[in-house]
């Protein structure tokens, strides 16, 4: 049987914030246009279209690890934490590839702390 996952438009104005750095996170985002400005403490990273952000809190169970603010008109979509948990978990190659995307950000964000 298949199943269905949804995913919203969402829109951030230049220098507007996504996601905070220690909130609950609730979705899953990829960048369809615009670019954005994650922020771990002292490392700086740029996204872009096919660009995403927001896993590791809902793969983790952790608050988020970034703020990520808008740079330019920022398109998204955006997955809610149980489309997203069920579309990842559901196919072990999926699982596979998206805890070792887990593992190096967080890896990442070690050597700046």
């Amino acid at each position: 049987m298949s199943r269905y996952f949804c995913a919203s438009r969402a829109r951030g104005d230049p220098g507007s914030t996504v996601v905070v750095r220690g909130e609950a996170g609730d979705r899953f985002y990829v960048i369809v246009g615009g670019e954005a400005q994650v922020e771990t403490g002292a490392r700086q990273v740029t996204l872009g279209p096919g660009d995403f952000f927001g896993e590791i809190a809902l793969l983790r169970d952790v608050p988020r690890t970034a703020t990520v603010r808008a740079v330019t008109v920022l398109q998204l979509l955006a997955i809610s934490r149980d489309d997203f948990i069920a579309a990842v978990t559901g196919h072990a190659p999926s699982a596979s590839a998206a805890d070792a995307i887990v593992v190096q950000r967080l890896e990442n964000l070690r050597i700046v702390r």
